[in-house]
């Protein structure tokens, strides 16, 4: 190359590099609000989604909502999108009845994968077991189980800084009380190792609000199990006698997680997670926040993009032993595990996970789940990295978010273990477990699992403020350096590497 060739390339380099300063100095630190999706759009979006009813795992409503994100992925400018398919074996429900001394008992539903009955159902003697006594075959074989369900609870204050907390905007007064605190998994492996004939469980809500779509680990329990509202739990508990039925199918089915990506300055990604598959239009509408922010964030110049982002719809959350390829685990474990080994090679700088926006608080009262005219507490657990955390808690301050707790994880620690806490309550989970730098964003309010509840669980103008919010935290991660995302993962990853026990096998 000639000298007057080398001078022109490097005036090309030069004026290249300026104009991408001057272009970086023009960004925005934050989204404009104005541009951002509007509450009737949210609304519009996530009724649609609310009109698909229950969502499991590879259900055709599922897929049609996997169909509608993509479709509308594929509109957002400079968007690339993929799928990642999977087979798992869907389970459905043909014909549950219950009956009690030759009277229909009505029930709210039935539970995901329990074994089927032959079709005249099993006839069976009913015992009552109270929940604070374990299930044993000497009173639980050949009968028909019936166990009180109740939610779990913990008090607010250990979401307090000094116990799980580092600080948010939240009332720290009472309980918290939860469905997802409490599984009823224990009652259905109890019974089945009894040898028990069936297993119903009272809920602690009236029929139409008992319905539930858990426990959603996708494997065949061994024992038939309904769910009845408190009303119907007297009858069956005065009956000598019931007979209960469950028909089901299993069938080979495709589902698939969708990535769409949105190509920023550097190929250095930083991935937005929820997952598609779910009960009603809050579980989950992450989906739902993710397209407004990529539509957002594609209207910033490529300049203003530090790093690519790739949003990632994900499926297998009811289905959380999915199989794909000899693995076995969940959409968002497959995920994460994929991430992991991407991390090591520098491609990947984190993740943000976003369940459950705008939720609004429940609690029983006169006999039903009501609003408190609360916003429902939004956990946010957080990686080990100070400055991430502080990046998060400027976003709840200036976006003034109200019921929100910046927590380091939400189960007790583990000394020794890398990382310390497993458990971030959602999603974000197997995240944290193959130790990504993650922000998971998580509200489980009572009736989050129940196909009965609807859009009156949302508030949506503070669904929106929220996801721009979250919209905003992830500008503020494109331009952190990959260290200070990290903080302490750094460390973590290489005491793992050293030996050092983790929350999953191989991890």
């Amino acid at each position: 190359m000639g000298r007057r060739m080398i001078a022109l390339a490097l005036g090309t380099l030069a004026l290249t590099a300026t104009g991408t300063a001057e272009a970086a100095t023009r960004c925005p630190s934050t989204i404009d609000a104005s541009t951002f999706a509007s509450t009737k759009q949210l609304r519009q979006m996530n009724a649609f989604e609310g009109s698909l009813g229950a969502r499991p795992t590879a259900s055709p409503a599922q897929t049609r909502f996997i169909d509608w994100l993509e479709r509308r992925m594929k509109t957002v400018p400079g968007v690339r999108t993929r799928s990642l398919p999977y087979t798992v074996q869907r389970w459905d429900a043909t014909n549950v009845t219950l009956s009690a001394d030759g009277r229909d008992i009505p029930i709210a539903s039935v539970v995901p994968y329990a074994q089927p009955t032959p079709p005249q159902g099993v006839t069976a003697p009913v015992v009552v077991i109270p929940a604070d006594r374990e299930i044993t075959a000497a009173e639980a074989a050949g009968r028909i189980v019936v166990r009180d369900w109740q939610p779990g609870s913990v008090p607010y204050s250990v979401f307090e800084q000094g116990a799980l907390g580092v600080g948010g905007r939240f009332d720290a007064t009472g309980d918290y009380t939860r469905d997802f605190l409490q599984s009823v998994v224990p009652d259905l492996e109890a019974s089945a190792a009894a040898g028990a004939a069936g297993l119903v469980v009272v809920r602690d809500v009236p029929r139409d609000q008992a319905d539930f779509l858990a426990p959603y680990e996708g494997l065949q329990w061994g024992v038939p199990a309904v769910y009845l509202g408190s009303g119907e739990g007297a009858a069956i508990k005065a009956a000598a006698t019931a007979t209960l039925t469950v028909q089901a199918t299993r069938t080979p089915a495709r589902t698939r997680t969708l990535v769409a990506t949105l190509p920023g300055r550097s190929s250095q990604r930083l991935v937005v997670e929820s997952h598609t598959d779910g009960a009603n239009a809050l579980w989950d509408n992450g989906p739902i926040a993710m397209v407004a922010m990529a539509r957002a964030l594609a209207a910033l110049p490529k300049e203003c993009r530090p790093r690519t982002i790739e949003f990632s719809f994900v499926t297998g959350h009811l289905y959380q032993r999915l199989v794909s390829h000899d693995v076995r685990d969940g959409g968002a474990e497959q995920r994460a595990a994929a991430l992991d080994r991407e991390y090591d090679q520098g491609k990947v700088a984190g993740v943000l996970v976003l369940e459950h926006l705008g939720a609004l608080e429940y609690a029983p009262r006169d006999g039903r789940l009501q609003q408190t005219g609360r916003k429902e507490l939004m956990l946010v657990p957080v990686s080990e990295s100070d400055k991430l955390r502080a990046a998060v808690l400027r976003q709840i301050d200036r976006h003034r978010l109200e019921q929100l707790a910046v927590i380091i994880g939400a189960d007790a620690p583990e000394p020794g273990r890398v990382p310390e806490h497993c458990s971030f309550g959602g999603e974000g989970t197997p995240y944290n477990h193959h130790l990504l730098p993650v922000v998971s964003a998580i509200a489980a309010p009572r009736g989050l699992f129940s196909p009965s509840f609807g859009m009156e669980a949302i508030d949506v103008p503070y669904m929106r403020r929220q996801a721009i919010a979250f919209t905003d935290l992830l500008l503020d991660m494109s331009r952190m350096s990959r260290a200070d995302i990290a903080g302490r993962v750094t460390q973590e990853r290489a005491q793992r590497q050293a030996g050092a026990p983790g929350c999953v096998d191989g991890a």
